[in-house]
Parts: C-alpha cells; structure tokens; sequence
C-alpha cells in the first residue's frame, strides 16, 4: 500500500498544478466564450477524440508493455546499465511503432477531412460546421502522433520528462489559447486547439527523441507486417476507445438535438467537475500501477493482493476529497466558471458518487489489460458505454442535465457489478473482506452527506452534517492510512524530520 500512496503522491502533486492551471483556463474560457462556448470546445473535442479513437489501431497503448519488456531485458550488459539506443531489439521496435502511428495519423487525417460533413451532422446536428469539422484533421493527426511519443517515454520509464511535459504543456496551453479566444471568439477555438496540442507533441517528441531517436521505415512491406501482433492487441482497444468516445460523443449530440448549445456547456462544466478535478488519485494507474500487474500475470494471489491495495488507498483518498469538494461546490464554481454554471452544481450532486465506485471498478479492469486480453477487455468496456449512453438519453428525456448525473453513477455501478463478475471468473479475483467492509461503510456515508449537501441547498444543517461526514471519513482514512503505510514516519522522512529519543544523562 506505501508503494502505491508514493507514486499517487508523486503523480498527484504534477497533476494537482496542471488542475489548477485548468482551472484558470476554464475560468478565463468561460468569461470570453460563456456558455455555448465552453459546451462547442466540448464536441469539438470528443469529435476528434471518436475519429482519433477510429485510427490510432491502439497502438499507443499496446506498443507500452513490449517497449517496457524489452527495455527492462536488454537495460545491463556484463552487469553494467547500456543507453536504450544502445539495445537493438528495442531500437527496432521503437522503430516500427513510430512507422505505423504515422501511417495512423496520415488515416486520421484523411477520414476527418472526407467525411467531415459526416462528423459535422452526427455531433453538431448540422452541415453548417463542416469547415470548423475540416480544420480537426491536423488536431486528428497531432493527437495520434502525440499517443506514440508519450507510448515510447512510458515504455522507456522516462517519468520525469513525461512529469514536466504535463505541467509545461499545461501552463503553455494557456498562453496560446486564451489569446486567440479574446480575439477571435468561437471561431478560434479549433485553431486553438490545434496549436496547443501541437506544442505538446513538439514537447514529447524532444523528450523521447533525446533517448531514443526517431526513426521510421516504410520502404519494406517485411518490415512493416512486423507489427502484426501489436496491431492485433491495438484494435481490441481501439474499438473499444472508438465505442466508448462516439457513445460519449452521442450523449452530447442528443443535448444539442434536444436542449441547446447552453445545456451542452453546463453538461460539460459539470463533467469536468465530476471527473477532472478528482482524478489526482487516479494519476499513477497508468505509469505504475498497470506495469506492476502486468509483471503479476498468472500468479492470481499476488494479483488479488495488488488489486485491493491499489482499491483501499484511491477509496481512501477519494471518499473525503468528494465530500470536501461537494460541500465547497456552490462556492468553487462561480470562481472557476462563471454564475451562469451553477445550474451544473446539481448535476455533480447526481454524478459524485460515480466517482467514488470508479476507484473500486479501475483497479479490477485493470486485470484484462495485464493479461493483454483485448477481447473481454472490449465486451467489459462496451457494455459501460452502451449502458451509460441508454441511461443518459433516458435521464436527460427525463431530468434535463440532472438525469445524466444520475446516469453516471448508475451506469458506473452497473459497469463494477459486471466487471466483478467477469473478472472474478476469467482470473480468479476476490475482494478482500476488510476492503469490502471498508468500501461499504465510505460509500454510505458518503451518499448521507452527498444527499444531506443536495436536499439542504446550502442550510446550516445540510452543512453540518456534510461537515461531520467529511471529518469522520478524513480521521477513518487518516487512521488506516497510519497503520498500513507508517503515514507518520513516511512523513518525517519527507519533511527531514527525525524521530527524537530520549538518553539518560
């Protein structure tokens, strides 16, 4: 459990700076293009993500675990640690998965550009954006070479850089957006887009070249099919990105259909509150936590025992960050948006505790991605997004912004059941009692001071009890926390801070 609160502090930390640059951009977004403009940069966003999600064969995501595996085989020789460009068989490979991401990226931007009338209509409702559509095939492009660059830096262990790129990305995409925001409105906005991508790519594209340098081949057909394997395991997850990013998408269509561009702004406001702002506990999955499973494949007790650390520590951080957050939520996001937003407040009352059984349900669908089963890893996946996108139609038909709220936390409850199940079956995983035990008692406090913040609207006694529910969870983790990973002495040693005893004289 110390191992995994160490890199979700570390990781954490990076990302907390890049939230809180995000939340100054988002403020100063929603000043220049309110509304309506922060709910067009939303479907100009997922638009991209569908159709990068169409082409990027997954590669960015299944070259990883062969780059770390060779890296870490061939990283010594005679004892001694050797540079990766020094290693031929990663050499190569590196090689091949930059050949096809390009080749990827050429697809992307070729199918936004032909089809756009076609994008156009599904996620705007109309043709008249087929020009904005049109000016998405270089952010299509960018996006996918941008997975390849960062799929080499994790798989090289390149932490560090991957930490700066994030932050210096983040604090470089204020400086080029807000501008063209403030002087050219909306219409600015894919262009925007577009640059700031572009500079994070430039970013990784250094960083990675650094260790190893770029190369690509397209000159022997022997070479290429080379990939076979990779791209196998690629298009199991990028169906599954495709049906996850257009039932997304969908939902937000069917806002605009039947709402208003306003609607679709408070929608995503309130999603990014629900997600973004609570994903710093989140942050290590991909850079540690999935690497380590992966090594565990087959040995179903040390999987167990990984699967319900990683479960105890994202619960315990966050039960009494959510409480926190939804009690701060009338005050926080007139400051982070505007007034106009507060109709999303609501709406992440509704959706809260989604992300409470997100930290429960990641860690178990992690386990199909270590096993490299591509296939019940899309059945899992696909049955979240079918069913997400039902319940959000259903609840928006019914409650407006509210009702998909409540699709949120319903579908992702619905999505750990059946991952449970599956997964249970397919490799052996159990939730230890005391981790069940545990999950139970947060998540029923959690929802009594989540409800008491949503009925109360802001009375003194809603207040109260959310207050009371916020510190009884604080103490319950901070005492868990103390007694499974020495959170004192881990601690001191960070501060520099010893230990005194006392000597006799």
């Amino acid at each position: 459990m110390g191992r995994v609160l160490k890199y979700i502090s570390i990781f954490g930390g990076v990302q907390g700076l890049n939230v809180l640059l995000s939340i100054a951009r988002n403020k100063i977004t929603s000043v220049l293009l309110g509304v309506g403009g922060v709910g067009l940069i939303d479907l100009y966003s997922r638009t991209a993500d569908l159709i990068g999600s169409s082409t990027n064969m997954g590669l960015s995501f299944s070259a990883v675990q062969h780059i770390a595996e060779l890296h870490g085989k061939g990283s010594s020789r005679n004892g001694k640690e050797i540079p990766a460009r020094e290693n031929v068989a990663l050499v190569h490979y590196v090689r091949l998965v930059r050949s096809w991401i390009v080749i990827a990226a050429a697809m992307g931007f070729l199918l936004t550009l032909l089809l756009s009338p076609l994008w156009a209509y599904i996620s705007l409702g109309s043709r008249q954006h087929t020009t904005m559509i049109m000016a998405l095939s270089p952010l299509v492009a960018i996006m996918t070479l941008t997975g390849g660059e960062l799929a080499v830096l994790r798989g090289l262990r390149c932490l560090k850089s991957i930490a700066i790129i994030s932050s210096v990305g983040a604090f470089l995409a204020i400086l080029i957006t807000l501008p063209i925001y403030w002087r050219f409105g909306t219409v600015g906005i894919v262009p925007a887009l577009v640059l700031s991508t572009g500079i994070i790519f430039l970013m990784e594209l250094y960083a990675a070249h650094r260790v190893m340098p770029y190369r690509i081949s397209f000159n022997s057909w022997r070479f290429l099919r080379r990939a076979g394997r990779m791209i196998r395991l690629g298009v199991g997850y990028m169906t599954t990105g495709m049906i996850c990013a257009a039932c997304e998408l969908l939902v937000r269509s069917f806002i605009v259909h039947y709402g208003s561009f306003t609607e679709a702004g408070i929608f995503a406001a309130g999603l990014t509150l629900t997600v973004t702002y609570t994903r710093l506990v989140f942050t290590s999955m991909d850079v540690e936590y999935f690497p380590r499973l992966s090594a565990a494949k087959g040995q179903v007790e040390r999987l167990n025992v990984m699967v319900n650390r990683q479960i105890d520590v994202l619960t315990l951080l966050m039960a009494p960050m959510l409480m926190v957050f939804c009690l701060a939520l009338p005050v926080i996001v007139p400051l982070l948006y505007t007034r106009d937003f507060l109709e999303a407040v609501p709406m992440v009352y509704a959706a809260a505790s989604y992300m409470f059984l997100k930290s429960i349900s990641v860690p178990i669908g992690y386990l199909s991605l270590a096993h490299s089963d591509s296939r019940l890893y899309l059945y899992v996946e696909t049955s979240y997004s079918v069913i997400f996108l039902l319940l959000s139609v259903a609840g928006f038909a019914g409650l407006g912004v509210i009702g998909v709220g409540v699709a949120l936390s319903l579908s992702n409850a619905l999505y750990l059941a059946i991952a449970w199940t599956v997964y249970s079956r397919a490799y052996g995983f159990v939730m230890h009692r005391d981790t069940l035990r545990r999950c139970l008692i947060q998540y029923c406090l959690l929802l009594a001071g989540i409800g008491a913040c949503a009925i109360g609207q802001g009375s003194l006694f809603s207040l109260s009890i959310g207050c009371l529910v916020a510190l009884v969870l604080a103490f319950g983790s901070y005492r868990v926390l103390k007694n499974e990973v020495r959170l004192t002495e881990r601690w001191r040693k960070l501060t520099g801070r010893k230990r005194t005893t006392a000597t006799d004289d």
